[in-house]
């Protein structure tokens, strides 16, 4: 590893580079930061639901560990209090194989404990919460904790900054799914949109700032084949759809507007098995003066940046190119 270049006049560098540049290295730069600097400490456990004041015999009660082996695994993160809650943090640079790795962890924690959270923090943006027996499950994105530490009170902080700067800049951070673009043209899902402005779909990882739903030409709508509408993605939750009548205290995380918290539950309200799905729940959406169209034809390259044939399972495209089409359409 180059500390500093020859010609530099200092290593531009910080400590945490010095961990290396794998996702143990990040685990182990954001424990670190939790256990020294107690505002980032509150400020975090404040973003996962735990209520706790910020007062110096608190942070002196937490405990912090890093890579604590247990019988069928070995933990990145675990932060604990006696008697009040057990936090377990699983991070990674991108998304991984969490599913299967969620179902271990849950095994970890005490019945008895008032509050259990699992945690993954991945690159992906995610505000995923699920509720597993008497566990809570989140799942953040690395932006979403950077973003936790922007004031001008963390910012002051330099511990918290160097962090900030060496995830950012490290794990190229600053890169995120902009827009998701999936065929829709079953009347219940076609219902779900226009009417209750919800997205559902199987259960999954990850979500972009908006959605933008291509109505298929077997949808027969009213505004045609195409892409009609884009919407800004609030929230997600994953869960079965009967558990949407507890989730009234986190749906209110993504909006104060009872009408549109009302229209989200009556939207998941349209299903009622078992089985557990995504639901994206969205803001009003912004009608397009004319459908955008998939890339014709069977030339070779074509939907490059785009959609073509059958969209693919979480096809995300850019701001960029989805303006670029809507000028082609002028």
């Amino acid at each position: 590893m180059v500390i500093k270049e020859l010609g530099q006049n200092y290593s531009i560098l910080n400590r945490f580079s010095l961990l290396g540049k794998n996702e143990v290295a990040l685990s182990k730069g954001f424990a670190f930061v939790l256990g020294r600097e107690r505002e980032a400490m509150f400020s975090f456990l404040r973003h996962l639901g735990v209520k706790l004041k910020n007062t110096e015999n608190n942070f002196s009660k937490i405990k912090v560990e890093i890579e604590r082996k247990r019988n069928r695994n070995r933990t990145d993160i675990e932060i604990s209090y006696p008697n009040r809650f057990h936090v377990i943090i699983e991070c990674k640079v991108r998304k991984g194989k969490v599913t299967e790795q969620r179902t271990q962890y849950i095994r970890d924690f005490k019945p008895e404990c008032p509050q259990n959270i699992l945690c993954f923090i991945t690159q992906e943006r995610d505000s995923t919460k699920q509720k597993v027996e008497n566990v809570d499950v989140s799942y953040l994105g690395w932006l979403e904790i950077i973003d936790l530490y922007t004031s001008r009170k963390h910012l002051a902080i330099p511990l918290i900054k160097e962090f900030s700067q060496f995830a950012l800049r490290t794990y190229n951070m600053n890169e995120q799914k902009e827009i998701l673009i999936q065929d829709l043209s079953d009347p219940t899902e076609m219902k779900r949109y226009k009417t209750f402005r919800v997205y559902m779909r199987f259960e999954t990882f990850g979500i972009p700032l908006y959605f933008a739903p291509h109505f298929t030409r077997k949808a027969k709508q009213e505004e045609g084949e195409g892409i009609s509408y884009l919407s800004k993605v609030l929230g997600t939750l994953t869960m079965k759809p009967k558990e949407i009548v507890n989730a009234r205290t986190e749906l209110f995380k993504f909006t104060k507007d009872e009408e549109l918290l009302k229209s989200w539950e009556d939207g998941v309200g349209l299903d009622n098995d078992e089985r557990v799905y995504t639901y994206y729940f969205l803001d009003e959406p912004v009608r397009l003066i004319k459908p955008l169209r998939k890339d014709p034809g069977i030339k070779k390259g074509r939907g490059k940046n785009w959609i073509a044939a059958s969209v693919p399972p979480n096809r995300c495209v850019s701001f960029k190119e989805f303006t670029r089409r809507m000028a082609l359409q002028e």
